[in-house]
């Protein structure tokens, strides 16, 4: 693991969370890998505001930096460990599947250091919540030699950890990867090793299942050879009071 690539993140040991679709939860289980995506693909269409810029030189000539754009991959977690909010928007049917592990597992299973440059391709780091305004303000007073000083991709991959402060709620951990040659992705996406039971500590499925429909998402789960407890997220379950005379 290299330090340096862990970004404004003070306690690595710090429960990290993702909702996985059904789908995308067996695929991982069943094929051990795990795609990082271009960061076009997000939701957000803000999410590019770096990405999406473009370099002014000396002569007033705009350089695009879609090649530099397009060497960049990310996949989004969270520091939350149980919301609303997250098992509505990745559960939409009610089939999500939640993971936890921590920063460090996550990071030291990601982190190759025996590739060429590694210290320039894999990073991890935790999203900055900006005013919009202090987003423009601050793309308006830097350069691009500014971000990219003495060759390192930290000054990228910080940009790409800054989202509006909208979306606060959502306390995002991004891993981050820079293709650099030799280039490893299909063109959408890169796939990375991922070991469920050896990463992740715990899998959790949607709150607002009944007693029979977690029975079977459980037995799919472990059917594609998790071995992990699979508890249902107790986020909506009643609790009984009682009350004195």
């Amino acid at each position: 693991m290299n330090s340096k690539n862990i970004l404004d993140i003070s306690d690595i040991d710090a429960p990290l969370y993702r909702v996985y679709s059904k789908r995308r939860f067996l695929e991982l289980v069943s094929t051990g890998k795990n795609p990082l995506v271009k960061p076009r693909l997000w939701d957000d269409p803000f999410e590019n505001f770096f990405l999406n810029s473009e370099i002014s030189d000396p002569s007033g000539d705009n350089i695009s930096i879609e090649g530099l754009a397009e060497d960049w991959h990310g996949q989004c977690w969270t520091l939350n460990e149980d919301t609303d909010a997250m098992w509505r928007i990745y559960s939409h049917d009610k089939d999500g599947i939640k993971v936890r592990t921590t920063i460090r597992k996550l990071f030291d299973s990601f982190y190759d250091d025996t590739e060429t440059f590694a210290s320039l391709k894999f990073l991890i780091g935790k999203v900055q919540y900006r005013k919009e305004a202090e987003i423009a303000a601050f793309m308006g007073s830097t350069s691009f030699s500014d971000i990219a000083f003495g060759g390192q991709a930290i000054g990228f991959a910080r940009l790409l950890c800054v989202k509006r402060e909208a979306f606060e709620h959502e306390r995002e951990v991004r891993l981050l990867f820079q293709d650099t040659n030799p280039k490893r992705s299909d063109g959408k996406a890169v796939l990375f090793d991922f070991d469920v039971n050896a990463i992740c500590d715990e899998v959790m499925v949607d709150p607002r299942l009944d007693d029979a429909q977690v029975s079977a998402l459980t037995a799919e789960i472990q059917a594609a050879g998790c071995t992990l407890p699979v508890l249902q997220s107790p986020l909506y379950r009643v609790p009984k009071f009682t009350l004195r005379l």
